[in-house]
């Protein structure tokens, strides 16, 4: 039979009684048909094989995960894919992967089908939980890098790819549809997903190509959430003694829905064996449609005598019921929206042994935020709080919080902050073999990028008093607490109270009259929280790929010069006048990223890789702007926060060195060791500080470059089916890598190294399969060890550091599929209702406690 691809991913599809088996090759050659005896294949070697030859075959450090793989576990978007990933780590949010991180930097470049893409907002990169896992044909994590790889990447590089009409030997169809319930928000949504492809040939104008692919997803999801609050400093708690106390408890609940939607239409040309065409269009809307409510209780000046108590040996308060405590009740809706369009035409052209390439692109995106709500207010007799568990325990007593005579109405809060974002694009690229020669081929190609980012109108905030309302004067916008199993019944919590009833928040003008406000809500934020910002990049590279006659090596090596031209645009306050002005920061500097990618093969199953290059990443939108956001809070002033950013930071550079021995047993099995060194120059950190504004004080964020980091460590991964045992047992197979990261940053703040923000220094994954007689079964196990999460700066405590603990994530997955048409599934996602939690500084100043929903779904998958 005819061996697998080397680049690409493999599509095995029913056409009448036969199988064909389609190529997807990176030069665009004809696919290669082979006809098959009528047989029954579920393909179960078919995604092993190609993510392994794509990672054996690429000069580069790759690792690569295939489109059969991400459909066989229930992975809602592109982010719990690459959780699985050798080397990759993910944060959670609302229960689904939400931030991604390359061995610890979350600083890399996002690309799709090569070009770059984006999601609007602060950073620069694409969030990969805006894309649904049905979207994918595959994804590339690139750990080193390549002249010809687009500069931006000092973790590395994301490629998504997504399916394309001269992938498939012929007609494709192919549709799933899925239902998914959330145990704690007790609710069911539809998800489904479609693509339809085909290709034909004519005898004057060549071949064509035409694919369309969509999905919906709905998911009802409830997140919990369990703040001990900020660490302050007591003098009153014990004579002579300051006690550190938490400012008492946060406790949120989170009722939402998330929607995707993802669209993408590919046309192909091949007017003749050595030109080809292509345009495409890519369209991706999330939105997370949420209703919150949220009781805060704070200290009191007094406390029930005796029933202080500390954690031994310490000064951090364990235990105590406070008298007469400040308590606030919040209703609020959040919604946020992601947009994201991208265009592009290209083609390549190949004539003996040139080729020439080129791509033109445009992308637009959009991202905002809605939040709207009541804020209520009173005091309760007693509050209790006991620290001492793995959930601090809350209670109160004396008060009866369901009566609406105990609550008076404080205000009604608005908010709405916008992101706006777009990037022009033009690349051309060639290359020339040689044969006979160590040389084996010479590319070069330049890239012409214009990038615009912008908050305008800034942060929209529209927050207004409510006087003399008691909540008993309009009893029709409240309603009980109906969640009473808060954080899934662990824990001692606060449940019995009364919450806003939400279903008018988000007609902000009707609400706020109902409650007799009559200030105009604002249309645009303070000056001084606006920037825009411009971007333009000019980059060419030279890259050679070499092969020795007399050793087993071949290689490539480059040099990629970028100059970069920055415009950033704001206000500033003048000193002493309080007066506004605008400010407009100019830069430009010259990049040169020299890199070498070598392979020796010891035998043609054994290899060594080594690999040298320097990258850059350019810093996030929001942290060039001299612009200052602050965020009061009405209700408990020591929570005021404010954001700043720092036109002075310069971009972050990497050296990076990579080795890696691969050790490829068959198509299907392979075991590797990579060791990794990455010196970051300019690593930027936020630090969170006390500031004074007005007289009134914030805890506010700014962004600063750092010392040299370093950051060292090693991956080691395997799979394998295990074909040779006897009887059903031969369906069996795993999956599993191990990830350790050391690394080390100067911290100012704390005046001593710390480790990088996020960066968990173990992290594994351990997926079990089974594939037999038309039955598929995964089973995925993700855990990364505790890491640091924020570094913090409190009025009288000083300096802590915020860690969150190491948790697990365990997903599973089984299939049975009916006949080559028709497919059924059952999935569940979060199946220990993983608890994650944080603290300050020691397990005795707990920072929160999050708990998500376990989701089970069905799937029923067609395809002709």
């Amino acid at each position: 039979m005819k061996q697998l691809p080397k680049v690409g991913f493999l599509i095995l599809m029913a056409t009448n009684s036969s199988l064909v088996f389609a190529e997807n090759t990176s030069s665009g050659d004809e696919a290669n048909e082979i006809e098959l005896e009528p047989m029954l294949i579920v393909g179960k070697h078919a995604s092993l094989a190609s993510s392994q030859e794509i990672k054996r075959d690429k000069l580069e450090i790759v690792d690569s995960v295939v489109a059969d793989d991400i459909n066989k576990l229930p992975d809602f978007n592109v982010t719990d894919a690459l959780s699985r990933v050798t080397g990759v780590q993910i944060l959670r949010d609302r229960g689904e992967g939400s931030g991604v991180a390359i061995r610890g930097l979350t600083q890399m470049e996002t690309l799709l089908n090569g070009r770059e893409v984006f999601t609007a907002g602060a950073g620069r990169t694409l969030d990969f939980a805006d894309i649904p896992s049905e979207m994918v044909a595959g994804l590339d994590v690139y750990k080193t890098s390549s002249a010809n790889n687009i500069e931006g990447g000092v973790g590395g590089t994301i490629d998504l790819r997504t399916h394309r009409p001269f992938d498939f030997a012929g007609r494709q169809l192919f549709g799933s549809a899925r239902v998914i319930h959330g145990d704690l928000a007790d609710m069911q949504r539809p998800q489904f997903s479609t693509l339809l492809s085909d290709r034909w040939k004519t005898e004057d104008f060549g071949e064509f190509g035409a694919l369309m692919n969509f999905t919906y997803q709905e998911r009802a999801y409830r997140e919990d959430q369990k703040s001990a609050g900020n660490p302050t400093v007591n003098n009153n708690i014990i004579a002579g003694q300051s006690v550190i106390v938490p400012n008492g408890t946060s406790e949120t609940s989170s009722l939402g829905q998330r929607n995707r939607m993802a669209s993408n239409l590919t046309l192909q040309w091949r007017p003749s064996d050595n030109l080809e065409l292509y345009a495409e269009g890519n369209y991706a809307e999330f939105k997370t449609i949420q209703n919150s409510n949220q009781i805060n209780v704070s200290p009191s000046s007094t406390f029930v005598p005796g029933s202080p108590k500390l954690f031994p040996n310490t000064n951090d308060l364990q235990s105590i019921s406070w008298l007469n405590a400040p308590v606030s009740v919040l209703g609020f809706a959040r919604d946020t929206v992601d947009r994201t369009k991208q265009a592009a035409i290209g083609g390549s052209w190949n004539k003996d042994a040139l080729t020439l390439k080129t791509d033109l692109s445009y992308t637009k995106s959009f991202n905002n935020l809605f939040y709207s709500g009541p804020v209520m207010n009173g005091t309760v007799a007693q509050f209790n709080q006991d620290l001492s568990g793995s959930i601090p325990a809350t209670s109160i007593s004396g008060t009866n919080l369901l009566n609406p005579a105990n609550l008076q109405y404080a205000s009604m809060a608005y908010r709405a902050r916008p992101f706006n974002g777009d990037l022009a694009t033009a690349q051309f690229d060639g290359t020339y073999d040689f044969s006979h020669s160590f040389v084996k081929s010479i590319s070069a190609g330049f890239r012409y990028a214009k990038r615009g980012a912008t908050n305008d109108s800034g942060l929209i905030f529209g927050d207004a008093a409510v006087k003399g309302i008691s909540v008993a004067d309009k009893p029709g916008y409240v309603m009980a607490n109906p969640n009473q199993d808060f954080l899934g019944g662990n824990g001692t919590s606060i449940s019995n109270y009364l919450i806003s009833d939400l279903s008018t928040a988000r007609d902000v003008a009707r609400l706020r009259n109902a409650f007799g406000i009559t200030t105009p809500i604002p249309t645009a934020g303070n000056p001084l929280s606006i920037w825009n910002i411009n971007e333009e990049t000019q980059a060419g590279y030279l890259m050679s790929k070499f092969e020795t006659t007399a050793l087993p090596i071949d290689g490539n090596v480059g040099l990629r010069v970028v100059r970069t031209l920055e415009s950033v645009n704001g206000n500033q306050t003048l000193p002493n006048s309080g007066t506004t002005q605008p400010i407009d920061l100019n830069s430009r500097y010259l990049d040169y990223l020299p890199s070498i990618n070598m392979r020796y093969k010891f035998t043609p199953s054994l290899y060594l890789r080594g690999a040298v290059s320097q990258t850059v990443t350019r810093q996030n939108f929001d942290q060039l702007s001299p612009s200052l956001t602050l965020i009061p809070n009405t209700v408990t002033p020591a929570l005021n926060q404010g954001s700043a950013g720092n036109p002075n930071l310069k971009p972050i550079y990497a050296d990076n060195f990579d080795v890696s021995l691969e050790k490829y047993f068959n198509k299907t099995t392979s075991v590797y060791l990579t060791g990794f060194l990455k010196k970051v120059d300019g690593f930027i950190t936020t630090v969170s500080n006390t500031e004074t504004y007005d007289g009134v004080n914030y805890q506010v964020s700014r962004p600063q470059n750092n010392n040299n980091a370093t950051i060292k460590g090693f991956e080691t991964g395997y799979q394998q089916f295990y074909d040779f045992l006897p009887s059903w047992l031969n369906g069996l197979g795993m999956q599993t890598n191990y990830t350790f990261i050391d690394s080390e940053t100067p911290s100012s703040i704390l005046g001593q190294k710390v480790p990088l923000q996020n960066l968990s220094k173990h992290s594994y994954n351990i997926v079990g399969m089974y594939e037999k007689n038309g039955f598929s079964t995964r089973i995925a196990y993700n855990w990364r060890s505790t890491f640091l999460s924020s570094i913090n700066n409190f009025v009288g405590v000083g300096t802590l550091p915020g860690y969150t603990n190491g948790y697990g994530w365990l997903d599973a997955s089984m299939g049975y599929r009916i006949n080559t048409h028709f497919s059924v599934s059952v999935d569940a996602m979060n199946l220990l209702n993983t608890l994650r939690s944080s603290y300050y500084g020691s397990q005795t100043m707990p920072q929160n406690v999050y708990a998500n929903d376990m989701q089970i779904g069905g799937t029923v998958t067609v395809r002709f």
